[in-house]
């Protein structure tokens, strides 16, 4: 039996960097900073009206998701991280006067899809495949935490959708997400690289391989039956271990 659709709608979540290694005070003054930098950064981008028109806020203590209006997508995309890395600047400055260890770096994912009426349905899972994907982590890990202090990813879909067709410019650069059954292509963005990602792009090339990344494990010489000598003709002085030969040898 089908169902009605759901919806489609923009998917935006983020959590904070090494959230756990903070002490229970630090934890709880990060918390509170989240919604109020992405508040912060929407309005920064003009985009105050879809922070206020947010749909099934999600409070996950290290981070926030939330849903909006796929109008908006472009205008999330161009605007939205720039900003939001301006906001993190200004907010570790003023955190960091109270505790130099304090420090606010997030990783973003972006998707569109349905959502079902209770705030759930695949489109959010996936949304938080992409949060904990690899390339996002080593992009904040590969870059100087004095400088760059946001990465996001761009599900493919939605970069079709945006970017390709020019709603939006955001450059980006191709990565595999491989976590747990999820497997895609997504779209890193980070807005003020440094650090690796300066040197070695967003996307490290990865190293040609040499002997030394062969296999290690010896191999068994190869094995053959018994050589049996057949010779015909002449042949003087020393006799040569050989398979077949037929006609003259002779040691000179």
């Amino acid at each position: 039996m089908s169902e009605e659709l759901p919806p489609y709608l923009g998917v935006l979540v983020v959590d904070a960097e090494r959230y756990g290694s903070n002490t229970d005070p630090g934890q709880q003054k990060l918390a509170e900073a989240i919604p109020e930098v992405l508040e912060g950064a929407f309005n920064g981008s003009g985009l105050a009206h879809v922070w206020e028109g947010r749909l099934f806020p999600q409070d996950t203590g290290d981070g926030m998701g939330l849903a909006f209006d796929t109008r908006y997508l472009p205008a999330v995309l161009e605007g939205f991280f720039g900003a939001l890395q301006e906001v993190l600047v200004a907010r570790d400055a003023y955190m960091r006067r109270f505790n130099r260890a304090l420090r606010l770096r997030l990783r973003a994912a972006v998707h569109v899809g349905p959502i079902r009426p209770t705030g759930g349905g695949q489109a959010l899972v996936t949304a938080h495949r992409l949060l904990d994907a690899a390339p996002l982590r080593d992009a904040l890990t590969r870059s100087d935490p004095e400088r760059t202090y946001l990465a996001a990813l761009i599900s493919d879909r939605l970069h079709d959708d945006v970017v390709v067709t020019a709603y939006a410019s955001l450059p980006t650069s191709p990565v595999e997400v491989r976590i747990k059954e999820y497997r895609a292509t997504a779209h890193l963005h980070v807005p003020t690289p440094s650090g690796d990602l300066l040197t070695t792009g967003l996307v490290p090339t990865p190293a040609p391989t040499t002997p030394d990344d062969e296999d290690p494990t010896p191999q068994p010489p190869a094995t053959t039956g018994p050589v049996h000598n057949t010779m015909s003709g002449i042949h003087t002085g020393t006799a040569i271990q050989v398979g077949h030969l037929h006609g003259g040898l002779h040691n000179r």
